[in-house]
């Protein structure tokens, strides 16, 4: 499966000003796979698998392709019992391949994963991360219901959160049920008054419990509202904190715990379409900036799809329509662009698929080539969809230093407030095929 067959469809239907040209070469004999002589440099990885309540394990079994410049593959590995590797990096590799499977709480198969990075350099390459949402160990879950009477008698038509769950108290609400995991630690709750004006929020621990009485005994923590412009267009905003307490909203306020935790973020979120040449792609947009104790943030500028990123889009799909690559690609005067992914996702008869390439924010997109089991799986693919991305952390540097910046976030142990996490912007367009 190669990179202009991911298009194909979305091609036929596009106005280009070039024709396709080629035949694919995905069948092709690999270049010279093997060392130049002298010391091979080496490649450290790790992959893992995070199980239903984020307890992360190492993944065994993972299958590691490498590819030269050309994108044929030239060495392949697996990772071990512990989901490591340390292998050699030959002196004409430029690309890695990464494919395993996950398996999601809303499939009942699994889902093959694919991850491919260009331009990667010799040295520890961190971890890759899988799931398995149907691995409970260490989780010891169980459903737990909260009465709330007399919460709504003491805050009648407030909203109450259970984690990220949003329940409004009418003096007729039921009472609800969540389940809860011992391996994620203490319940956030939060208490949003009937005015949208105020806020309370707390912790609660739920061990040896079945059932628990709210009150407002439980909500001790003053939420601080959040002082922001509201983005263009922003369909829905959200204030959260990766230590768990989360609210949204479209027009009112929403609220941090500066007492509860120092990683508190807004993250509006915007939802549309737009034309490529002349299909519909549907698009989003989304920015994540920390918020101070104070309720501050750095002004937020959703990027927006029209113009620089659309028309970066119709040149890569023009690149792409000669057969002839690597595609050359640039996506920089979009913004401060850091990351860039094409991903290819769909159905199997065995589960769905997803492959991803990701890449700096200009460069070449090699014609990646995959095993043959593989391939077969993306080029029989239902219900096919193609997305391009872009991702952005405020500032302009090179792949290799994104990378390197990202490998030291992974080691940290508070690494939701890394450099990375002070300003996030993303935005992708989304193709039927």
């Amino acid at each position: 499966m190669t990179v202009k067959k991911w298009t194909l469809t979305a091609l036929s239907t596009l106005v280009l000003t070039a024709c396709g040209g080629g035949g694919d070469d995905s069948s092709e004999p690999a270049g010279n796979g093997g060392s130049s002589g002298g010391n091979l440099s080496q490649i450290t990885l790790n992959t893992v698998s995070t199980n239903w309540c984020g307890i992360e394990k190492p993944k065994a079994g993972v299958d590691v392709f490498v590819h030269n410049n050309a994108g044929d593959i030239i060495a392949q590995y697996v990772t071990d019992s512990n989901g490591a590797l340390t292998a050699d990096w030959p002196g004409n590799a430029r690309h890695l391949t990464i494919s395993g499977e996950s398996r999601y709480s809303f499939k009942e198969q699994t889902t093959l994963i694919v991850n491919s990075e260009v331009e990667v350099e010799a040295g520890e390459l961190g971890a890759f991360y899988f799931r398995d949402d149907n691995d409970l160990v260490g989780c010891n879950c169980k459903q737990v219901e909260f009465p709330v009477q007399a919460l709504i008698a003491d805050a009648p038509d407030s909203q109450l959160y259970l984690g990220s769950y949003r329940y409004d108290l009418t003096p007729f609400a039921s009472s609800p049920s969540r389940e809860w995991c011992e391996g994620t630690g203490l319940m956030d709750v939060q208490l949003i008054a009937a005015d949208g004006q105020s806020s309370l929020a707390g912790s609660i621990d739920l061990a040896d419990k079945t059932e628990y009485t709210l009150s407002l005994d439980d909500f001790t923590h003053q939420g601080v509202a959040v002082d922001y412009v509201n983005p263009y267009d922003a369909r829905i905003l959200y204030a959260l904190s990766f230590d768990g307490w989360r609210n949204y909203s479209q027009d009112d306020l929403v609220f941090v715990y500066p007492t509860l935790t120092y990683k508190s973020y807004v993250w509006p979120a915007r939802y549309g379409q737009e034309y490529i040449g002349n299909v519909i792609a549907d698009s989003y947009s989304s920015a994540r900036h920390l918020v101070t104790a104070e309720g501050t943030t750095s002004p937020i500028m959703l990027w927006q799809p029209a113009n620089e990123f659309s028309d970066a889009v119709y040149r890569l799909f023009n690149e792409i329509s000669t057969g002839e690559g690597p595609y050359q690609y640039d996506f920089s005067g979009v913004g401060e662009v850091a990351l860039t992914h094409m991903t290819l996702l769909g159905e199997t008869d065995s589960g769905d698929a997803d492959w991803t390439i990701w890449g700096g924010a200009a460069g070449s997109m090699p014609d990646l080539k995959l095993p043959a089991d593989l391939d077969a799986k993306f080029d029989s693919l239902y219900s096919a969809r193609l997305q391009i991305g872009i991702r952005g952390y405020g500032a302009e540097k090179s792949l290799a230093q994104w990378r390197k910046l990202l490998l030291e976030r992974r080691a940290m142990a508070d690494n939701e407030i890394s450099v990375l996490d002070y300003e996030t912007n993303y935005m992708r367009l989304e193709f039927e095929l």
